[in-house]
């Protein structure tokens, strides 16, 4: 459930993060050389770009448009040097604030000092419902989950504690010592009691259903085969001749003794399928992609399979960009519709998660009408007009 992010230093992370990512959008039309490299917002360290981190001046500068405080919470203020404070403590460079820009910063900071908001309301709700965050609550509540666990997996942790010279019960209490953790267990049992277990209730058979069948296309796996192969490779036209007089004479051999197949295949094919399974490729479907999700095979060499019509016949060499392949038809794999009683569970927790998380919000809304704050930011400064 997205509340559960609402915790202490998890805040200020996410925050840095969506700055980074901001960041990277201001500069969208720098594009990488390697069209596979990606950017991990969160992941941008300061020592990659080569930027010193923003002293708390520059920060407290660039963020002067904040209020002071910056919102009320039953009462008490949210001050604006503890919104500075966490950002000067995740280190973000000032150009990256600069490459931002005001308009797209304001944002961020809304964006931020709402989740900001939430964290203070539910945390006062949990507290008033008596789950209130201490070391002991944090122990009780590993307990009951430890308990839960088959008893070989309990077993087998207690075993790598002991392996580190401690016991379970003061793993339990030195991980309880973090006041992080408190918070996230008091606000995690407080969900848990007030909403989701009562949710669970409310799913009905009717509606677990009804999400499957509006779902039925994702939860079918498509037809597909499962198939081995040689592949001679060809990387030019020099190479051609001498490729396919070495798969025609393989496929000579195979038509002889049909048995030979796994055993040419480590001995003579290209492909390191070859010598570490006699060839033998992951199982796909009719437009080429892995069932195991994997990637995705040419159309030439799909094409050529799906053309087999029992399994342990094999093709004529075949031509692809790869080169020339042979290929043996292993297993035909119908198309399948996971049976609903082997997802009813993830169903009905999926739905019960969405009826508890609206019920949250819900509540969240009316004690933030009633008992929150959130001031305006100054006005935008506008750019000087041109003369």
């Amino acid at each position: 459930m997205n509340i559960m992010k609402f915790t202490g230093k998890t805040i200020a992370v996410c925050f840095a993060a969506c700055i980074a990512a901001a960041a990277l959008s201001a500069c969208g039309d720098k594009k990488t050389d390697d069209a596979d490299e990606q950017v991990d917002a969160q992941g941008m360290e300061m020592q990659d770009l080569e930027m010193k981190p923003a002293s708390e001046a520059e920060v407290l500068e660039v963020l002067a448009f904040l209020p002071d405080p910056v919102a009320t919470v039953y009462g008490e203020p949210i001050a604006r040097k503890e919104i500075t404070d966490e950002l000067v403590s995740q280190g973000i460079p000032l150009e990256i604030y600069k490459r931002i820009g005001e308009e797209r910063l304001r944002q961020e900071m809304n964006t931020h000092i709402e989740r900001t908001v939430k964290h203070r309301v539910v945390f006062r709700l949990a507290e008033k419902a008596g789950f209130k965050p201490s070391p002991e609550f944090v122990i009780n509540e590993m307990k009951e989950e430890f308990e839960g666990l088959p008893k070989e997996v309990q077993e087998e942790f207690e075993a790598d504690l002991k392996e580190q010279g401690l016991s379970l019960e003061d793993d339990m209490k030195q991980f309880a010592q973090n006041v992080e953790v408190q918070e996230a267990a008091a606000l995690r049992k407080y969900i848990h009691t007030t909403f989701l277990d009562k949710a669970k209730k409310e799913v009905s058979d009717a509606d677990v259903k009804k999400e499957y069948e509006d779902h039925i296309a994702e939860l079918t796996t498509p037809e597909g085969i499962s198939v081995a192969h040689i592949l001679i490779q060809s990387d030019n036209d020099e190479d051609d001749a001498d490729a396919k007089a070495e798969i025609d004479a393989i496929y000579e051999e195979l038509l002889k003794d049909p048995s030979q197949f796994g055993k040419l295949a480590q001995e003579k094919s290209d492909c390191p399928s070859g010598k570490a399974d006699e060839g033998k490729l992951p199982a796909f479907d009719r437009t080429g992609m892995r069932l195991d999700g994997s990637g995705a095979m040419i159309k030439d060499f799909v094409d050529a399979a799906f053309s087999i019509e029992k399994p342990g016949q094999i093709t004529k060499p075949v031509k692809t960009a790869y080169g020339y392949h042979i290929i043996k038809l292993l297993e035909k794999i119908p198309e399948e519709v996971t049976p609903l009683e082997k997802i009813k569970d993830n169903i009905t927790e999926y739905l019960a998660a969405e009826k508890a998380q609206n019920e949250l919000n819900k509540v969240l809304d009316d004690e933030i009408a009633k008992n929150v704050k959130i001031n305006d930011f100054a006005p935008a400064k506008k750019a000087p007009a041109a003369e």
